[in-house]
């Protein structure tokens, strides 16, 4: 059978984290962008400074082919831009990354003559900023978690695992009252497919099946196992 559940068990309090560690290589990242400073720091002209450009550059786009490595983010919103995607999920902003994209394409395919010193240190800052932001998600990734909140004098939970980091399956199972579990689907709630119930005391009934992955779950989903640990 099928049955629908509030998404306001994301808003719960959250414990029980288990994941794993990430085969990701986070000092590769680290050592292009020592080499990008150190072109400042010798800065003599103009070629400097488009190198700097080119080494931030390829700084971030190994990092988002690690992210991608892992979660697959852009599977979510595949027609935007990667980094529109990861400011939707609220892992960076992107407006100054973009920046930097676009300095790089300019001198890449128009030539452009590009000497801005002062520009070349806030952009380095910013993807100094990127790296840190995104180091914990590169390294760890919790694949399932605990949401609880007590009722009562009793304890209701749930607990949802996403079996690996790319969210092709999610797994569902909890405690909680039976009025909690819809036959119909209605605002803000998520669809959970082959579902096992039973009793198990008062109002309080065992549940457990698989969440339907629509993109909308998925972002749900990510922000609360992947993403929150890197802003909290």
């Amino acid at each position: 059978m099928n049955c629908f559940i509030s998404e306001e068990i994301f808003n719960w309090h959250s414990q029980g984290s288990t994941g794993c560690l990430n085969n990701e290589n986070i000092k590769e990242c680290y050592d292009y962008l020592n080499h990008a400073e150190s072109l400042i720091v010798d800065f003599n002209d103009k070629f400097h400074t488009q190198d700097l450009i080119k080494n931030l550059k390829y700084v971030v786009d190994k990092r988002i082919k690690q992210i991608e490595r892992i979660y697959n983010f852009k599977s979510y919103f595949p027609k935007q831009h990667i980094l529109e995607t990861y400011k939707q999920l609220g892992i960076v902003k992107g407006f100054v990354i973009r920046k930097l994209f676009t300095i790089r394409n300019e001198i890449e395919h128009n030539e452009l003559d590009y000497s801005d010193i002062e520009q070349c240190h806030d952009l380095l800052d910013t993807v100094w900023y990127f790296l840190k932001s995104t180091d914990e998600l590169v390294y760890t990734t919790d694949v399932s978690s605990e949401f609880n909140k007590y009722l009562e004098n009793d304890k209701i939970w749930i607990e949802i695992d996403v079996i690996e980091p790319k969210i092709e399956k999610a797994k569902i199972r909890g405690k909680v009252k039976k009025d909690f579990i819809e036959e119909q689907a209605s605002l803000n709630s998520i669809e959970v497919e082959n579902v096992k119930i039973s009793n198990v005391e008062d109002e309080l009934i065992y549940f457990n099946g698989d969440i339907v992955l629509t993109n909308e779950v998925k972002v749900l989903i990510a922000k609360k196992l992947f993403i929150n640990k890197i802003l909290d």
